[in-house]
């Protein structure tokens, strides 16, 4: 009796430690900003970019996620994500992302660029025609 009293007392404990990271979790949720580049030469990448989100979105449970290009910030939301496409294309400028983006203002930052471009401070995602 005391033996399985014990192992329901464990799996108690173990339930309330899970309930109790989800509900704090939902409730502070961490800010990841995704930068696509949009230097010339994006279209070629457009559905290796959008396959990457898909798999990062739904590996990220407890993320808030925003998006943005080199050149602006678009928002939060599958509606800013459908905008990544409709921006003037130019050149990367890696020393204006941390200025335009500071990294106090988010938990992770996020580069998704084809230009070999390693800004610091950035988790830079390199795209390849060829992978």
């Amino acid at each position: 009796m005391g033996k399985t009293l014990a192992i329901g007392f464990a799996l108690l404990i173990q339930l309330g430690g899970f309930a109790g990271a989800h509900f704090y979790y939902a409730a502070n949720p961490q800010d990841v900003l995704l930068v696509v580049d949009s230097s010339f030469g994006l279209s070629g990448y457009q559905n290796q970019i959008d396959d990457w989100i898909d798999n990062y979105q739904a590996s990220q449970r407890y993320k808030r996620i925003a998006y943005a290009t080199d050149k602006t910030y678009l928002g939060r939301g599958e509606a800013n994500r459908d905008r990544l496409y409709r921006v003037s294309f130019g050149k990367l400028n890696s020393d204006t992302l941390n200025s335009n983006y500071p990294a106090r203002d988010y938990d992770e930052r996020i580069l998704l660029t084809f230009t070999g471009v390693k800004p610091d401070g950035w988790q830079v995602v390199e795209l390849n025609l060829n992978p």
